[in-house]
This record gives structure tokens, C-alpha cells and sequence, in this order.
């Protein structure tokens, strides 16, 4: 491997601590103190001009724009807003000059992936259960900003292998580091102190064989799956499509989510 775990480990705790208004602004909403939350997300700039980003996109579909934090948390309420503000501790590893996914607009993946996969999971289940894993869906897309560093760096290798193997950057990735896109996810989550069940859950995403005890578990994990080929098979984000296997067993095992999307 080109890159080591401790080196991954070496970017996540590079990350500078973080400001007093955003650290009582997660306790609050672990507490589930939704007002209390907004007020302390008020006091940072960087913080709220991320919420206003998301929440006044064309993904969420506000008729009117939101500016004042009480409003944007309670329009998007406790589970989502604790998944951007996760969203955003870990967007802390946007590199400073993208090397990799040069073309992408991150902002715009991460909140679509954010309010699609919120709607996948209770389409495929219910509420609780989105409530239960939303903060995995805040991990995932953030973690293209840490794969983008982590190539960045190596990027005249990759440019290399690009231009005389059949490697696209989802199997880079794997030589690099030994990692998918969903086991590093899992990684960074294990190592943001995610619950177990939550880090469990990324990793199925991957759905190899889509073999899932837990019926409940299967199918969404098997919603996201196809919610996250669905994104990154649109010409905007097709950056990132290699980093997907995709298997067409979602297909049946999500099929409420997939007959929405093809309605679409």
C-alpha cells in the first residue's frame, strides 16, 4: 500500500479543534436541544454560511430563502441537522486546492446525497429508522474531500496508472490504501466516535452479495446503495461513479426506491 492507515489517521488529526460555538452546538443537538442548538450555530460564520448552502438549495425546495439559524434547523430538524453539522466537521478535510475531482462541486453532492438518502431510508423503512443511521449518510460524501487529499498527494502516480492501466480512481483507491470508498467511511466514522450500529451500516452500503440478516438493515442499506449509483451517474457528479460496483440486486431488494427513481 501507497498510503497507511496511520497516514489517513495523520490527516484526520491534522484537522484544527473545533470553535467553541460549534462544539455547543453538537452537544446540543445530542441533547436534542434544537433552539439552543441553532443559537450557538449563530455565533459561527463558517458554520452557518455551510447551513444556508444546504438548506436554500434546490434539493431541500424552500420556497422562500432562510437565513435566520432557528428557522433553517427547524426546517430541517434534529437528525438532519445534526447530519450537516457532522457534514461539516468532516468537510474540515476539503483540501485547501482539489487535485482529483477537479470539476466537482462538493457542496452540491453532499447535499444532494444528504436529502436523497434521508428520503431512500423511509422510503425503504420509516423515520425512526432514518433517524437511527443519519448521521452515517453525513460521513459518506464527506469522505470524497479525504480522498481527494490522500490521491492529491500522490497525484503523479495517479495520473500514471490513469494513463497506462485500465485502473479508474475507485480501484486506486484500493491499491493505495486498502480501503473502498465505504470501508474508509467506515474508518473515518470509527474514528469520529460513531456508534457501532452506524459504522456497521456504512460498511454494508458496500453490499457486495446484499446477504443481510436483518431484513430492515438489508433494504436500506441496499436504498443507499442504489441512491448513491443513482447521484453519481449523473453527468455532475460521474467523478465519482467508479467508486461504486454497482449490484443490481438493490434493485429488487430497494425496489420502492427504485420505482420512484424511475419515474424520475
Amino acid at each position: 500500500m501507497l498510503i497507511t492507515k496511520e497516514e489517513i489517521i495523520k490527516k484526520l488529526n491534522s484537522i484544527p479543534p473545533l470553535p467553541e460555538a460549534v462544539r455547543d452546538t453538537i452537544k446540543y443537538l445530542k441533547a436534542g436541544e434544537l433552539q439552543k442548538a441553532a443559537d450557538s450555530a449563530n455565533q459561527d460564520i463558517v458554520l452557518k454560511k455551510k447551513l444556508e448552502s444546504i438548506v436554500n438549495s434546490a434539493y431541500f425546495g424552500f420556497s422562500n430563502k432562510l437565513t435566520d439559524t432557528r428557522q433553517m434547523f427547524s426546517a430541517l430538524g434534529l437528525e438532519m441537522a445534526r447530519s450537516v453539522v457532522l457534514s461539516y466537521m468532516v468537510s474540515l478535510l476539503s483540501p485547501k486546492e482539489w487535485k482529483i475531482f477537479t470539476k466537482l462541486n462538493f457542496t452540491d453532492f453532499q447535499t444532494a446525497f444528504l436529502a436523497g438518502g434521508k428520503e431512500a431510508i423511509i422510503i425503504e423503512s420509516d423515520e425512526s429508522t432514518y433517524k437511527k443511521y443519519a448521521d452515517s449518510l453525513a460521513i459518506i460524501p464527506s469522505v470524497i474531500c479525504l480522498i481527494d487529499e490522500l490521491l492529491g498527494d500522490k497525484i503523479d502516480k495517479v495520473e500514471l496508472l490513469r494513463e497506462n492501466s485500465d485502473l479508474d480512481y475507485g480501484k486506486i483507491l484500493k491499491r493505495f490504501t486498502g480501503f473502498s470508498l465505504f470501508s474508509l467511511a467506515a474508518f473515518v466514522a470509527k474514528k469520529w466516535g460513531l456508534d457501532e450500529s452506524n459504522i456497521n451500516f456504512i460498511q454494508y452500503i458496500e453490499c457486495e452479495t446484499c446477504e443481510i440478516e436483518d431484513k430492515t438493515i438489508q433494504k436500506i442499506a441496499a436504498a443507499i446503495h442504489l441512491e448513491f449509483f443513482y447521484l453519481v451517474s449523473k453527468p455532475i457528479f460521474f467523478e465519482l461513479n467508479s467508486f461504486i460496483e454497482f449490484n443490481p440486486q438493490v434493485v429488487e431488494i430497494a425496489n420502492k426506491l427504485q420505482q420512484k427513481l424511475a419515474t424520475e
